[in-house]
């Protein structure tokens, strides 16, 4: 495995806007993937995505769905 290559798959979700669902979900499972500092590193960009998510990607990350 390369290092941090789910890093920058996560980092690449965060890359357009708005944050969708679609990438919440994609995030979710990029973070279930990742092993140690990767996946600590991952976990850390969920609240950039809540503050670029669209109405039912912050539902989602809210717990509301």
């Amino acid at each position: 495995m390369s290092e941090m290559r789910l890093l920058a798959k996560a980092q690449a979700l965060l890359g357009h806007h708005p944050f969708t669902l679609t990438d919440a979900r994609a995030l979710e499972a990029l973070e279930e993937e990742a092993v140690g500092e990767e996946g600590l590193c991952i976990a850390e960009l969920w609240d950039a995505a809540l503050l670029q998510a669209d109405e039912e990607a912050r539902h989602y990350l809210s717990g509301e769905d």
